[in-house]
């Protein structure tokens, strides 16, 4: 995928590709913008990645256990 903003014929040729046929032109709208403000997100990514050296082990984990505390 290229980081070029798609247009609103190829979001609903994309939709239509895959089965959505029954999107309101305001549903593609919006599919429009949250798919080229993902785009957007990992190419800023990707460019933090080169210039930093971050990798995807630098990002922070959360680690949740569902342990009753010993408990029984």
């Amino acid at each position: 995928m290229a980081n070029d903003t798609l247009t609103l014929t190829e979001v609903r040729q994309m939709a239509a590709d895959i089965g959505l046929t029954r999107l309101t032109d305001e549903h593609l709208q919006q599919l429009l913008r949250a798919t080229n403000a993902a785009r957007a997100r990992r190419a800023a990514l990707r460019t933090l990645m080169q210039t930093q050296g971050i990798t995807y082990a630098d990002e922070p984990s959360h680690v949740f256990s569902l342990t009753d505390g010993g408990a029984r």
